[in-house]
């Protein structure tokens, strides 16, 4: 083998474990805010009887998807926390855009071109269907982190509000 092939190779192999390390921290936090909204749709659906929680939980909060949960979580704080939903929408419509990068990362191929070898790390890599392949920095992918982390703590102060339901002030 050639220097210009083994750089080459060696170049894509630290590419494709940098992406890893970012793709996949990310898909883990989506996974934890998913699972916290099951959590959630459970308890509300499901309040006193523990074996109804837990096939509810099972059978029907674990099989639907992402953008389904989100609409269900949606409609229950307008509806059971309009103040809440008033003061945090922002946060919740974060789950919008949290969805869309976390599809985007999970089926985006790896930009591996000439001129994505030829990038430093630091300035960050690319996915192809994501941004047109305009790579991604590590400081970016904390605002995403950030982002999550945030919908996350609001998710937290749902679970704590569902044994109550607001009235709206007039």
């Amino acid at each position: 083998m050639d220097d210009a092939y083994e750089n080459k190779r060696k170049s894509v192999k630290r590419l494709h474990e940098k992406a890893r390390h970012l793709r996949g921290s990310f898909l883990n936090s989506v996974a934890v805010i998913e699972r916290e909204i099951a959590v959630i749709l459970t308890e509300y659906f499901c309040t006193n009887d523990e074996d109804k929680r837990e096939l509810f939980y099972t059978k029907v909060a674990e099989k639907i998807s992402l953008q389904k949960k989100k609409e269900i979580l949606i409609e229950i704080v307008k509806t059971d926390y309009p103040i809440y939903w008033e003061q945090n929408r922002e946060f919740l419509n974060n789950i919008q855009q949290i969805q869309e990068f976390r599809n985007k990362l999970a089926h985006s191929v790896l930009d591996v071109s000439d001129e994505a070898l030829m990038r430093p790390l630091d300035e960050g890599v690319g996915f192809v269907q994501w941004n047109k392949g305009a790579p991604i920095t590590d400081n970016e992918f904390q605002v995403w982190d950030v982002k999550a982390n945030m919908l996350l703590s609001t998710l937290l102060e749902i679970k704590r509000l569902l044994p109550f339901k607001q009235s709206r002030l007039a």
